[in-house]
């Protein structure tokens, strides 16, 4: 927890950028709180939370190492879905548009992070970035 506080102190304090993280972790927390109970009523809004969290974070660029590993988190969560989709012959369409928004952004995030230029290293050959986005 001391980390995830130095990291949002050296943040750049101008940024607009909505930070979900923490959101997320109040949730994961309801959620273990709900298990230990055995409120299912509780854990399923957790659930839901979480859900929703994730639908958000596809649109959110990361802005700190915490988020871009909660963006990874939800990438796996997706292809779960994905797969669980395909074999139940369901659509999956809309499932692959949020894990590629989540990844391009993630891949974004990290880039700002750490200043990297991903033309100059190439690195925009696999994600290219939309300068509109940018």
């Amino acid at each position: 927890m001391t980390q995830i506080v130095v990291n949002k102190l050296r943040a750049n304090v101008s940024d607009l950028r909505t930070d979900i993280f923490p959101m997320f972790v109040e949730t994961v927390a309801k959620i273990d709180e709900a298990d230990a109970a055995g409120c299912e009523v509780t854990r399923d809004i957790g659930y839901a939370t979480a859900d929703a969290i994730l639908d958000a974070a596809v649109d959110i660029v990361p802005r700190d190492v915490e988020n871009v590993l909660h963006r990874i988190g939800c990438a796996h969560q997706l292809l779960d879905t994905v797969y669980d989709r395909a074999y139940r012959g369901l659509e999956i369409d809309e499932v692959i548009k949020k894990l590629e928004g989540l990844l391009r952004g993630t891949a974004k995030g990290l880039a700002d992070a750490y200043d990297v230029d991903m033309h100059a290293t190439r690195l925009d050959f696999y994600l290219p970035q939309n300068r509109q986005q940018i």
